[in-house]
């Protein structure tokens, strides 16, 4: 041997240094800092299908703008897939419809919802722990908001799980 006298480890010396059970620490914190909340809530459903709701009101108020018809948006309120929105068109020009606005066949969406079961080409429904609340808004050739009664115009709301969408006098969704 070169005369270097070797220490063999014992029992005491087996194990890991401070510096390095506080890095294991430092990075158990951060990814769950930054992992778990992804998991757990369900913010992102909420604001996606935010988004997607809103998304198929401007899709109904553009569509009854360029049909020149009615188009019906109907809110059912509700948690998860419960909750949905339908979307159906009134087929008479608004000059031959002298009564109340009958929505009838339903209109397609450009994408529906997945949350569906089954999936209907003119629903959206709500992801699980979602809730779905507000008013059927019913959009004129137009694009302005009315009630089921021709001619009643308003401000009208849904929201999604307290994320409000607001639809003005004049058409706008805010």
């Amino acid at each position: 041997m070169d005369g270097r006298h070797q220490r063999s480890r014992t029992a005491c010396d087996a194990g890991f240094t401070l510096v390095e059970l506080i890095a294991v620490l430092v990075v158990v914190g951060v990814l769950a800092f930054v992992v778990v909340p992804r998991y757990t809530s369900s913010g992102f459903d909420e604001r996606g299908f935010h988004d997607a709701v809103k998304s198929t009101l401007q899709h109904a108020r553009r569509t009854a703008i360029a049909s020149r018809r009615y188009v019906c948006v109907t809110v059912t309120p509700g948690t998860g897939a419960a909750g949905n929105l339908a979307v159906t068109i009134d087929t008479a020009l608004p000059e031959d419809n002298t009564a109340a606005v009958v929505c009838g066949p339903a209109l397609s969406l450009p994408s529906p919802g997945n949350g569906c079961a089954p999936v209907v080409a003119s629903q959206l429904c709500a992801p699980a722990r979602v809730v779905l609340a507000g008013d059927s808004v019913i959009f004129d050739p137009l694009g302005v908001p009315v009630t089921a009664a021709k001619g009643a115009a308003g401000v009208l709301a849904v929201s999604v799980s307290g994320l409000p969408i607001n639809i003005t006098l004049f058409g706008w969704i805010e």
